[in-house]
């Protein structure tokens, strides 16, 4: 089988699969300074496959779209892509991510059940197979043109959107590292060895660019798409360039839900979630669970009907008509916001360059997020230090960049199956070996909205707030609190428990094998802890049976807290 491989140093992205070889590609940049710094470290990736199967008369292809966040200058930026054929090469939109990430974000809500005869109750008020044997060979690239080098060959060039971009093979590892070093790609130490065994492997590769001229504004997600069956995330050469815990996401568009080969699948353990704070510590979690199954893990956080995404790229009826008629910057700004299309991703990048912040707001201190939240404000007091602004040519660059990418993208969701969301932390140490993404329709959805029941424990008379708590996670554990304050309750030893309940190696068929099963630690460790807060006499737990004065009020009263909770401190990790 083929394999479509898409890389960075700092995180690979392929789609495809393959056997016997493991290789995958990788990122590369300028040559870093004496330091031996490197320019660019990847903090962050994410990825889209969309799988497409093919028919009797087509070929399975796989379409990888691919964003990279950089925590250096990404104007020095370039890709080195190892691949089995030559791929179509074209440019994204962010909106494809600002749309996606969002909504297949997991979310951990509190619903409460009141317990026992409660008192003051009515006073308190309301996320690579290697190519198939042989791999691929030159013949199978067509025509090749003469690259300027011994033994370099360029199978195909071009440009799209902000990029230059060149497929090139090799004879030999060492006359690619030449060629690539030649034409100012840094080639480390550490990569010697993977790009020995692509070329080893008759793989060709992709070399992209920005273009002379172009800043970091102009950068976009790169698509790639392939003859393959599979999808595949190559993370090897990723360790060269990557920050410690990058995390990494990964959506797969196809006939089922997605599940990772190579790498385990685990199951977060909801009695160490902190529900009360709105899933605060999941991303540590995240981290944690990943590491008990060896560093090399995914979470599945979403995997529910394909069309059910269609209507994240739908905006309100007239809203096209709203953008178009705003003739100054705060009635644009009111029509995007009206559309539900706020001032982040490719929507700022367009605002950046149509409608800037005033030079004089800068030196003021008023952050981005600030003058574009408040751009009516700015607009009546600052109105003459703002630049001009051209109704006409703001709403053609939005179209651009955002209205018609977010038509293409409905229209893309918009077929049976399965959109899957696959989430890790990995760092380079841990990139030893490549993920690679299969369906499997014998598993079930998952919805990304997660819920407890929080029973209150009033037993004969305790007050409703002072209450202890039992609180029945979503997979079915029961977990004690004691309160400390009016809807504020001790964590105590919760914080030592396990991270995760179960990981699986999963197959394309069936539910795999379980290969770290902490379910029998934790119980023993909830029962010691449930011990350790005792529950008043007189409540069950089990149901609210009780009929207490005014408990509507107080079961409002504790969703509105238990949600304003949440909200702040969300607001405060962001």
């Amino acid at each position: 089988m083929k394999c479509l491989r898409i890389a960075v140093v700092g995180a690979a992205l392929v789609a495809g699969y393959a056997r016997p070889a493991r290789a995958c590609g990788g990122f590369f940049c300028d040559r870093p300074a004496q330091t031996g710094t490197l320019p660019i470290a990847q903090s962050a990736e994410n990825v889209l496959f969309v799988m497409n199967a093919g028919s009797s008369t087509t070929p399975a292809t796989v379409e990888a779209h691919i964003q990279i966040r950089y925590t250096g200058p990404a104007s020095k930026f370039s890709w080195i892509v190892p691949v089995t054929s030559v791929p179509t090469v074209s440019v994204g939109s962010d909106i494809l991510f600002d749309r996606i990430e969002p909504p297949s974000r997991p979310s951990f809500s509190v619903s409460y059940q009141l317990e026992g005869n409660c008192q003051g109750v009515s006073g308190i008020g309301a996320g690579c197979g290697s190519a198939a044997a042989g791999g691929a060979n030159s013949a199978g690239f067509g025509n090749v043109v003469d690259a300027g080098g011994v033994g370099v060959d360029v199978l195909s060039n071009g440009s799209v959107g902000p990029y230059d971009y060149v497929v090139i093979s090799a004879q030999d590892g060492a006359t690619l590292e030449t060629w690539l070093t030649n034409n100012g790609y840094y080639v480390s130490p550490e990569s010697t060895t993977i790009i020995d065994s692509y070329v080893a492997g008759q793989y060709a590769f992709v070399a992209v660019r920005l273009q002379n001229g172009q800043d970091t504004t102009a950068i976009r997600p790169i698509v790639l798409q392939l003859d393959a069956t599979e999808s595949c995330l190559p993370l090897k050469l990723t360790a060269i360039a990557a920050t410690n815990d990058m995390r990494i996401n990964v959506w797969v568009l196809a006939a089922a839900r997605a599940v990772p080969l190579a790498y385990a699948e685990i199951a977060i353990d909801q009695a160490k979630l902190d529900w009360f704070g709105g899933g605060a510590n999941y991303d540590q979690l995240l981290k944690d669970a990943a590491n008990e199954a060896g560093g090399d893990a995914f979470a599945v956080e979403y995997a529910m009907p394909a069309r059910n995404s269609m209507r994240w790229f739908t905006l309100p009826a007239g809203a096209r008509t709203d953008i178009a008629s705003a003739t100054n910057p705060p009635d644009f700004m009111y029509a995007l916001g009206r559309a539900g299309l706020q001032p982040t991703g490719a929507v700022l990048q367009v605002l950046r360059v149509q409608l800037p912040e005033p030079a004089t707001l800068v030196a003021q201190g008023v952050t981005e997020a600030q003058f574009y939240s408040n751009v009516q404000y700015y607009w009546s007091v600052n109105k003459a230090d703002f630049g001009p602004f051209d109704p006409a040519a703001a709403t053609m660059a939005l179209d651009t960049d955002v209205l018609t990418p977010l038509d293409n993208y409905s229209a893309l969701f918009d077929r049976d199956g399965r959109l899957t969301r696959l989430a890790t932390f990995i760092s380079p140490e841990e990139m030893t070996k490549d993920p690679l993404f299969v369906t499997n329709p014998s598993l079930p959805d998952m919805p990304p909205q997660h819920m407890a029941v929080a029973h209150v424990m009033c037993g004969d008379g305790m007050p409703a707030c002072q209450a202890p708590v039992r609180l029945r996670t979503e997979d079915g554990q029961d977990v004690n609190y004691a309160a400390t304050s009016c809807m504020r309750y001790a964590r105590g030893d919760l914080d030592l428990l396990p991270a995760s309940t179960v990981a699986w190696m999963r197959d394309a068929v069936s539910e795999g094998q379980i290969v770290v099963d902490n379910r029998t630690q934790i119980a023993a460790a909830l029962q010691t802890h449930n011990q350790a807060v005792p529950m008043p006499s007189g409540a069950s737990g089990t149901g609210c049976g009780c009929a207490t004065a005014g408990k509507p009020a107080f079961m409002l009263w504790l969703t509105l807290a238990a949600w304003g909770l949440a909200v702040a401190r969300r607001r405060r990790r962001r």
